[in-house]
């Protein structure tokens, strides 16, 4: 049976025609099944908890399986063609087990397609915070674009005009990351109103309760800035956020905050560091070890991007944002 997934392959990879999956210290490419893969992983890790799913999901993709791949607030479609690769000194992101794919594409160029051409559901699927996601549900819609896309030659996109979005996007995005690190704005300062804008995503993405903890609220360096929890949606699971405003590199600390942290609501938290600032692979490396899932500041204002539509006028303002319409002559 044909499989659609949703992979978070990082984008460097689309020139080479792959999609990219982490676990840098483990070569799925030796692997003949998932059996010995899981068990290399918990040899080395220790465990692999919840991320089991997807290393299976990921490894199991064989020719003319599909994989649709966000990237901003567009899709791009492409069909496997299987063969397994490792690239140990990838450092454009997790994307160290490689997969060859196809992908679709009109006088030469990467067809993107819009979010919001999709149905609402498929769209929502594709904002969950997960890497790897199961997408079997939506096989005919998917299988409807794949139509269009083979008999028009794209999705009805003006190319030249998308990309000047694009392009304006990109520069919007770059402009209030560099706000947000050099304190250009007028967010609670100490870090608080970082935590509130965290506090509001998190509102709008479902979650029933978010509660910014006192500070120091665990035992000697543990510590947790968020907690998120969701009484009504059986697939948001509860949260445990360290935030972190921060104009350069953030370290390991933030990890070990999370990690030292036992109360009982850890149990069975995905605990998240979301940063303003950049990680190492080191860091990425080690939190990936520990379950802790990363956030960097390039990815905070995609999400940020995202729910525009949703935050509060007065949280717009704080962030020095105004929404008129701008005019792009072709």
């Amino acid at each position: 049976m044909k499989k659609y997934l949703m992979v978070r392959s990082p984008e460097a990879l689309i020139t080479e025609s792959k999609i990219g999956y982490g676990w840098k210290h483990i070569n799925f490419s030796e692997h003949e099944n998932t059996k010995s893969l899981i068990k290399e992983i918990i040899d080395k890790n220790g465990s692999i908890g919840r991320m089991k799913n997807q290393v299976i999901n990921f490894f199991s993709l064989k020719e003319e399986d599909i994989v649709l791949v966000p990237v901003r607030k567009s899709v791009i479609i492409a069909k496997v063609l299987g063969g397994k690769f490792y690239e140990c000194d990838f450092r454009s992101g997790h994307g160290a087990n490689q997969i060859m794919v196809e992908y679709f594409k009109k006088d030469g160029k990467v067809i993107k397609i819009p979010r919001s051409r999709l149905k609402q559901n498929l769209e929502s699927r594709l904002k969950l915070r997960t890497t790897i996601a199961d997408l079997s549900k939506f096989a005919p819609e998917i299988d409807e674009l794949l139509k269009n896309i083979n008999i028009y030659g794209d999705f009805n996109i003006t190319d030249v005009f998308q990309e000047k979005i694009e392009n304006s996007i990109i520069a919007f995005k770059n402009e209030l990351l560099k706000s947000l690190r050099k304190g250009n704005t007028r967010l609670k300062a100490g870090g608080r109103g970082l935590e509130e804008l965290v506090q509001e995503l998190l509102e709008i993405q479902g979650y029933s309760q978010v509660d910014i903890l006192a500070k120091q609220n665990g035992i000697g360096k543990s510590d947790v800035d968020i907690q998120a929890v969701s009484e009504n949606n059986p697939f948001l699971k509860d949260l445990l956020v360290q935030v972190k405003h921060h104009d350069g590199i953030t370290g390991k600390k933030a990890i070990d905050q999370l990690i030292t942290y036992e109360k009982e609501e850890a149990i069975d938290a995905y605990k998240w560091v979301i940063t303003t600032g950049n990680i190492s692979d080191d860091t990425k490396n080690y939190a990936e070890k520990h379950q802790i899932s990363i956030m960097e500041g390039d990815e905070f204002v995609d999400w940020i991007y995202t729910n525009l539509d949703k935050l509060k006028i007065s949280t717009k303002e704080s962030l020095g944002i105004i929404e008129v319409p701008k005019l792009s002559w072709l």
